[in-house]
């Protein structure tokens, strides 16, 4: 190449390459645009009492001073060198996210969002109080004590169980009967109720079902001739959407809820593959929900149960024909839009209650119809699951997470050298944080939380 050439191509590449910073209102928020970086070269932390935070860059951004008008305050904006300081003016509660965009979702190329919002612009999410199906047997109760780190409502249910049988011995639990949306933790049900399949000799672990574009859920999936090993691991170990979907479709979504239903969880809900509630919720099923995605929302989850599984067979169907990268498009869009809601993760999604999930949990690990090997098989992919503490006073932890806006859950069993068992459901829909990423790095804390309660119901014992 002409060295005049290269060295035009660098500097244009240089100049390009230069961070840009620019604010606007998106809606009920304020955002900061960064061009030129990627989020992960970013740093974010929160002020305490919640008014404002305080971010690093790699890279020096050029500088920046902007006091915004809210209905409520004023936000006052510093940007210089490598920082940004984001502050209330008057002490008031704002909620400030780091996040990717990309390209595509608002516009031709990726960015990084910084979005701020006013008190008067944040949506909290309300857990849905219901009243259990079976009066749960009185047990010794230790305490709550609420996690440091989380924001937003917390659903916990933590037990220590008998072994053998799985009678709850000693509980520490908040809000266990409440409804929560699961995210992908519910993967656990289609990796039960698919090894329930193997054992009756309806499938085998090496039977061969088929991934291709049409049938793909959203986010990374491997297309191909996929053993149901391979897709159950998947499904679990990575959370592949795809994996899930296809085991799920194959048990069939009603018949696994007909299986959780009879275990005496009535108000837990399974019947929906990950593509069709995220289709639901990226607006892209009117015909479903109606064209006013809250109001239809809010109508489906009041509707009696058979009602409700008929609208959401119907999602799952007409999610079939949807290209997934469009969905996954329109969910972005619809997260950022001023319409998205926290309680539509509930109502469109699979739910439970931490009480009714952990017992479920409990009878999966237990199920006696499930051979040796199959059991063994079960118990080691969910090991492999994210997530865990690695202690050596940990025999065994069984884990599968899920996250999405604002959601973070996770449940398991665990048990300690001591020979001591204990099943957790962990619920964090509403919080601060909104990007999955981000609320995924909490997920070592919530594994610590657990392992710590654990300890406090196991020095209970008498």
């Amino acid at each position: 190449m002409n060295l005049r050439l290269l060295i035009a191509a660098l500097l244009v590449t240089t100049a390009q390459a230069a961070p840009t910073v620019q604010g606007a209102w998106h809606g009920p928020y304020y955002r900061l645009t960064l061009t030129g970086l990627s989020a992960r070269d970013g740093t974010i932390r929160w002020t305490p009492g919640g008014t404002g935070a305080d971010l690093k860059f790699s890279a020096a951004l050029p500088t920046l001073t902007r006091t915004v008008p809210t209905a409520q305050d004023q936000i006052r904006i510093r940007v210089q060198g490598r920082d940004i300081e984001i502050r209330s003016a008057q002490g008031r509660p704002l909620r400030v996210n780091l996040m990717p965009v990309r390209a595509g979702v608002e516009g031709p190329t990726r960015f990084t969002a910084i979005d701020v919002y006013p008190e008067e612009a944040w949506t909290d999410y309300d857990p849905v109080p219901v009243t259990p199906c079976r009066a749960p047997a009185p047990v010794p109760e230790l305490p709550y004590q609420s996690p440091r780190f989380a924001t937003g409502p917390v659903g916990f249910y933590l037990a220590q169980i008998d072994p053998r049988t799985g009678t709850p011995l000693r509980v520490i639990a908040n809000d266990p009967d409440r409804l929560y949306p699961l995210a992908s933790t519910f993967k656990q049900i289609v990796l039960w109720g698919t090894l329930r399949d193997v054992q009756a000799g309806r499938l085998s672990l090496n039977t061969r079902l088929s991934i291709t574009e049409a049938n793909r859920s959203i986010e990374f999936y491997q297309p191909g001739a996929r053993t149901v090993q391979n897709l159950a691991t998947q499904a679990t170990v990575a959370s592949e959407n795809t994996a899930s979907d296809v085991l799920h479709l194959r048990y069939g979504p009603e018949r696994l809820q007909t299986l959780v239903t009879a275990q005496g969880a009535c108000h837990t809900r399974v019947n929906t593959t990950t593509k069709a509630w995220w289709a639901a919720q990226a607006g892209l099923l009117p015909d479903v929900y109606g064209p006013d995605l809250t109001a239809g929302a809010v109508q489906a989850f009041a509707l009696p149960p058979a009602q409700e599984a008929a609208l959401r067979a119907r999602a799952v169907t007409q999610a079939q024909t949807l290209n997934a990268d469009r969905v996954l498009d329109n969910l972005d869009r619809y997260f950022f839009s001023p319409t998205y809601h926290p309680q539509t993760e509930v109502q469109l999604q699979n739910r439970s209650t931490p009480r009714e999930w952990a017992t479920l949990i409990t009878r999966l690990y237990l199920d006696p119809s499930l051979s040796p090997s199959n059991r063994a098989f079960l118990r080691d992919t969910l090991a492999r699951g994210c997530c865990r503490v690695r202690d050596p006073a940990v025999a065994y932890w069984g884990s599968k997470a899920g996250s999405g806006w604002r959601n973070v859950t996770m449940s398991g069993l665990l048990t300690l050298t001591t020979g001591q068992s204990f099943v957790y459901a962990y619920f964090n829909p509403g919080s601060d944080t909104m990007e999955s990423v981000l609320i995924e790095k909490q997920l070592p804390d919530i594994a610590r939380y657990v392992l710590e309660n654990a300890r406090r119901l196991a020095s209970s014992a008498p």
